[in-house]
């Protein structure tokens, strides 16, 4: 498709106004699925997510600059079924786990450069911690072993704990239903150190799913309208059963 034409914070799909967010992502399958409703604008249409990724082996900290610096170079997203330009997003955001990166990340959070206009949302030691926040608010308790393994391991066990904890696992699709609850845990235990890395069990996602909440809130209240829908869904299939 050619790449889009529209400028500005005002992009119209016939009557309606939407904002577009870029999302460059460290990880390619959770952070897709969490941010699904968003990707495929089935119900969800005042917010389109252009969201970009490395399939199957996803993104180090170096490589998603390397790509924000090539987007802001070529002024456009391009993706396998839509281009859009630069100056047509609303907002950028940067997904990326502690892990082993810690030194990566001190580095480009000291590049002044790298953080314009883009945001960089980072999670201690994984995008799960997030989805745990959205389920669950007890990480000294429930994740305590997270901290007798080395930094480069601790992911693969909050993968392990996740699934544990909580029935079905950490499921992003009903995490995306559970923001509001993600938010005031991820907020309550949220510290960084010297560096403003986010320590263990914190994540600044509650940054950015507030701005998605708002941004879809502002078009009728879409997000509540959406989350009382998927409620009533539920309680229906309940009842069936």
């Amino acid at each position: 498709m050619p790449v889009r034409a529209l400028k500005g914070y005002e992009k119209t799909d016939g009557t309606l106004s939407y904002s577009i967010v870029c999302v460059i992502s460290g990880g390619e399958r959770k952070e897709k699925d969490f941010l699904r409703e968003l990707i495929r604008q089935k119900e969800l249409r005042s917010l389109r997510v252009a969201f970009v990724s490395k399939e199957g082996q996803g993104l180090q900290p170096y490589q998603m600059e390397a790509i924000w610096a090539a987007i802001r170079q070529s002024g456009e997203v391009a993706l396998a079924n839509q281009h859009y330009q630069l100056d047509e997003m609303d907002k950028v955001f940067l997904l990326s786990d502690v892990d082993e990166f810690y030194d990566q990340l001190v580095k480009i959070s000291n590049e002044s450069d790298n953080q314009k206009s883009a945001q960089w949302i980072v999670s201690n030691p994984c995008f799960e911690i997030w989805l745990y926040y959205c389920f669950k608010n007890d990480p000294e308790t429930d994740l305590e072993s997270l901290k007798s393994f080395d930094a480069a391991k601790r992911s693969q066990e909050m993968k392990h704990l996740g699934n544990m904890l909580v029935p079905g696992g950490l499921n992003p699709l009903r995490a995306f239903e559970q923001m509001a609850e993600g938010i005031a845990h991820s907020r309550e235990y949220y510290a960084e150190d010297e560096q403003r890395i986010p320590l263990l069990y914190a994540t600044q996602m509650h940054e950015m799913a507030q701005y998605l909440i708002d941004t879809m809130n502002r078009t009728a209240n879409e997000y509540n309208e959406f989350i009382q829908r998927k409620q009533a869904w539920r309680e229906k299939m309940k009842r069936k059963d």
